[in-house]
C-alpha cells in the first residue's frame, strides 16, 4: 500500500490537502480520483517521513467550470 500526503491544485492555487492511500503506487501522468475530484498526478516526491510521499494533483475541469 502506498501512502501519500496530497495537494489538489487548480491552476497555481492549492484548493485541498490531506492524506490518502492507494493499493498501487502512482506515477506522474496517472489519472486519480480523490473524493469527488478528478485530476492528473503532476509530481510524486519523498517527504521527510519515510512512509509517505508528497503527491501534487492538478484538478481536471469539471462540468461546472466550463
Amino acid at each position: 500500500m502506498a501512502l501519500y500526503r496530497y495537494e489538489l491544485c487548480r491552476d497555481q492555487d492549492v484548493v485541498a490537502t490531506g492524506h490518502i492511500s492507494f493499493e498501487q503506487p502512482l506515477q506522474v501522468g496517472d489519472r486519480v480520483t480523490i473524493g469527488t475530484s478528478q485530476g492528473i498526478v503532476q509530481t510524486v516526491t519523498p517527504t521527510l517521513q519515510d512512509r509517505e510521499l508528497q503527491l501534487i494533483v492538478q484538478l481536471l475541469p469539471s462540468d461546472a467550470d466550463t
